[in-house]
């Protein structure tokens, strides 16, 4: 006779830990979730892991500010560390995007969000050592900052585990199988689990488990480079987390005496056939973003590349997240698409696909917004005030 468990989850990230500690804790039965590697394996381990609320779509505003409280909270709230660091978060954008900045930031303080529209000025007293060539505006959010994707997924796990979800490390999903258009089996390395509910949060590979299925999961593996510098001692204490719209980079500090840079946009990355080969940055790359960080603080150019690493980003074609439900077979859920945002909602992620499941509604936002059927409906998702160049979210 085949194991049975009332709702498998795939993939060991911070998506499929997080609903496997919601899922547990709502008491959704027997709770197992696979892993073929190991926890953060994948892309939430080569994640930034920056923790901000700037988007151009209320829900995921709404969405990112519930996240961020509660990595603010981590340990009380889940267990473990997430390693949250408030430094304060700036979105500079360029001339042509200061209108929908001051747009987004009303939409923000709106939805409780501690939110501020800079002026060059204003961005010069908070921050002197930027140069702000082709800078228009800014938005700051001081609560904002980034965390350990590491940590935090870990946290999640454990506390999956001691609500009684099982974890299983070294499991590779092979298929799903269904029936009558009903999910109703999942085979893996070490054999057949009869079950009625699946989330699929395995990032790109969800689109090949889907596959066999007849169901198209339009996912794009996008390799990402990131860059790691030692900042000059002149330089002094850390920096916030800067998102550089008008520059096309990200600068994220690491500790005291280093920065993460990485490229703003995912369309910027490679899609690389061999995406399961790990491998280090594209030297030519890791130039042009040492060399964005270098101009964005002038002084920086004794800046020392310390090394750097490549993560996946599954990239959807709207840039947001597929949630929920696929309607062709019932039991089936996907947490994938994240395009390279994923981290800061992993705490709402597993909360909405659980309520969903457990309830079939949701209460923090709408979960049909991210459908992942809404591109055969021809129905992606759009911004009131996006910018000008696409951009995690």
């Amino acid at each position: 006779m085949a194991e049975s468990a009332d709702v498998v989850v795939i993939g060991g990230g911070c998506e499929g830990t997080s609903t496997a500690w919601h899922l547990a804790r709502a008491g959704a039965g027997r709770v197992l979730l696979l892993e073929r590697h190991d926890l953060a394996a994948g892309a939430t381990g080569r994640s930034s892991a920056i923790v901000r609320t700037h988007y151009t779509h209320e829900a995921l505003v709404r969405m990112a500010l519930a996240g961020r409280r509660v990595f603010e909270r981590f340990a009380e709230i889940v267990g473990g560390e997430a390693g949250f660091r408030r430094t304060g978060f700036l979105a500079l954008v360029g001339p042509g995007d200061g209108a929908a900045l001051r747009a987004n930031v009303a939409m923000h303080r709106a939805a409780g969000v501690s939110a501020h529209a800079f002026s060059p000025d204003d961005i010069r007293a908070l921050e002197p050592r930027l140069g702000l060539d082709g800078v228009d505006a800014a938005a700051w959010e001081p609560d904002s900052g980034y965390a350990d994707p590491h940590g935090a997924t870990v946290g999640y796990a454990a506390a999956a585990r001691r609500h009684g979800a099982e974890i299983r490390i070294g499991v590779t999903v092979t298929g799903l199988r269904a029936s009558g258009g009903r999910l109703d089996r999942v085979e893996t390395s070490a054999g057949p689990i009869a079950t009625r509910a699946v989330v699929v949060a395995a990032g790109y590979r969800t689109r090949d488990l889907l596959a066999p299925l007849g169901i198209d999961v339009p996912l794009t593996p996008v390799r990402h480079d990131i860059a790691i510098v030692g900042r000059s001692a002149a330089f002094g204490g850390i920096h916030p987390v800067i998102s550089d719209r008008a520059a096309g980079s990200y600068y994220r500090p690491e500790g005291d005496t280093l920065t993460l840079i990485g490229a703003s946009s995912p369309h910027e990355g490679h899609v690389d056939p061999e995406v399961e080969r790990d491998r280090a940055p594209y030297q030519e790359d890791a130039g042009t973003l040492v060399a964005r960080f270098a101009a964005r603080f002038p002084g920086q150019d004794g800046a020392v590349l310390r090394g750097g690493y490549t993560g996946v980003y599954d990239c959807s074609p709207d840039l947001q997240p597929l949630l929920g439900p696929v309607p062709q077979i019932e039991g089936l859920h996907l947490a994938c698409g994240f395009s390279g945002h994923g981290f800061k909602l992993s705490p709402v992620i597993g909360e909405l696909l659980a309520e969903r499941i457990l309830t079939g509604t949701t209460r923090l936002v709408d979960l049909d917004l991210f459908s992942p059927a809404r591109f055969a409906a021809g129905r992606p998702i759009t911004s009131p005030h996006p910018y000008s160049v696409a951009t995690h979210g």
